[in-house]
């Protein structure tokens, strides 16, 4: 059966994926990496719910995001729910509520599905995985470098060999489109443009206003100031009121915390980056790796958001998206080799205690050993062995070995080793004999 086919038994809804055991294991390899990195800096996982009420997400989405919440009624009270669209207002949530009375800073962290109406595409489906860190409670230029410099390990972790921390402050495109003097829904227009980076529609929405030329022209400027550290001294020219000034100052501070970090050869700088949520208040950050033309990551600060919820507390953050992480570690990274169980038992002795023996020693010692317990000749369990990507066989009861011993063949090179079971036990268990695991 197709599961292309909508009207099949086997279908499955557009925008969600099955994931057979090699491509799981690649994905729970890529978690590791990531999460190892986030509790080596200090952070500690929660769990946040699968939906919640739908005002939970939609205050924060903007007009354009909000239409790709899943969105559900509650039975019982007639309330709109919402599948998980973003994990950072659930975070906020939680640290005004549960953890409200905890000293500061928290640093937080989180792995879970996000759930978004939007076309699939390659490495981006409707249910995805994110796995992100929340830094409530600190609101200096430390903490927002503290958050890029956290991206760039998360990378290296990966084997990510090229790719670049893109560094903006939407504080800083805020001041300068206010300088227009423009009404709220004249805001939201110009910066809807710019976020998608739409240069016509930005001239449109510009030649309709009454304001100075000079204005104007600084907001279309904005998509070009993208490169090195020389930009800041650039965007000092457009930078036209207090809002704009002090948010130049700021990713100006950050950047120089970078530089003692030693990261800025992956750092750009994009002053024309507006594609952050409504939520976001300062320095934010979007990662991209080198032959993928889609973001792996994006954060930033967000100090009025925990405050919705009844806490006024400043804090910044970022998620990678595990899809893209993937498609980035297959283009540039080192992918692993994804290998099945350790070892296969083959077993053709009537008593099975010698077999038990060794599949719950090596299973003790931290290895993976599957047991063939289907009747078959050696050759077809060998082939079962290679094609489900095993790399050791043990074989006991085959012709011309006594019960106490047993044979070790590496699949790989075929090679072979005639061993007392005894013996076997007990060195693996002394730690005599390593395996990869």
């Amino acid at each position: 059966m197709d599961e292309r086919d909508p009207h099949s038994r086997t279908a499955i809804p557009k925008g969600v994926r099955v994931f057979p055991p090699e491509e799981t294991a690649l994905r729970r390899w890529a978690e590791r990496r990531i999460l190892s990195v986030f509790e080596r800096w200090g952070f500690r996982e929660v769990i946040t719910p699968t939906f919640e009420y739908l005002e939970v997400f939609s205050p924060d989405s903007g007009e354009e995001d909000g239409e790709k919440i899943f969105k559900f009624v509650d039975r019982q009270t007639g309330r709109l729910l919402a599948l998980r669209y973003d994990p950072t207002p659930q975070v906020a949530r939680l640290v005004a509520t549960s953890l409200r009375h905890r000293p500061l800073p928290l640093r937080l962290s989180y792995a879970t599905s996000v759930f978004r109406y939007e076309a699939p595409q390659a490495g981006r489906q409707r249910e995805f995985v994110q796995l992100g860190v929340e830094l409530i409670g600190l609101e200096r230029p430390e903490a927002d470098a503290e958050m890029a410099a956290m991206a760039v390990e998360v990378c290296q972790a990966l084997g990510l060999r090229r790719f670049q921390i893109d560094v903006g402050q939407v504080e800083f495109v805020r001041g300068v489109v206010d300088a227009l003097r423009v009404t709220p829904d004249q805001r939201r227009q110009l910066v809807s443009a710019i976020r998608r980076k739409d240069a016509f529609e930005l001239e449109r929405l510009l030649e309709g206003l009454n304001a100075d030329q000079g204005m104007k022209q600084a907001v279309l400027d904005l998509p070009t100031l993208y490169g090195g550290k020389e930009i800041l001294t650039r965007a000092a020219r457009l930078a036209a009121n207090r809002r704009s000034q002090e948010a130049l100052d700021n990713l100006t501070r950050v950047y120089e915390i970078l530089e003692h970090y030693g990261l800025t050869d992956h750092v750009i700088i994009d002053l024309g980056e507006a594609r952050a949520f409504e939520y976001h208040t300062g320095v934010t950050f979007v990662a991209f790796a080198h032959g993928l033309g889609s973001e792996i990551s994006r954060g930033g600060r967000y100090d009025n958001l925990i405050g919705r919820f009844g806490y006024p507390c400043p804090a910044t953050g970022f998620a990678f998206e595990l899809d893209q992480v993937l498609l980035a570690v297959a283009a540039g990274g080192s992918p692993p080799v994804v290998a099945g169980p350790g070892f296969l038992i083959i077993d053709f002795n009537p008593d099975k205690r010698h077999a038990l023996r060794v599949a719950r020693t090596l299973r003790e010692q931290g290895y993976s050993a599957a047991r063939d317990i289907i009747k078959r000749d050696l050759e077809g369990s060998l082939d079962y062995a290679k094609a489900s990507g095993i790399g050791r066989a043990i074989v006991l009861g085959s012709p011309g070995v006594s019960q106490d011993e047993l044979v070790l063949r590496d699949l790989a090179s075929g090679v072979e080793e005639r061993v007392p079971i005894e013996r076997f036990c007990a060195e693996v268990e002394r730690g005599e004999r390593r395996w990869p695991t």
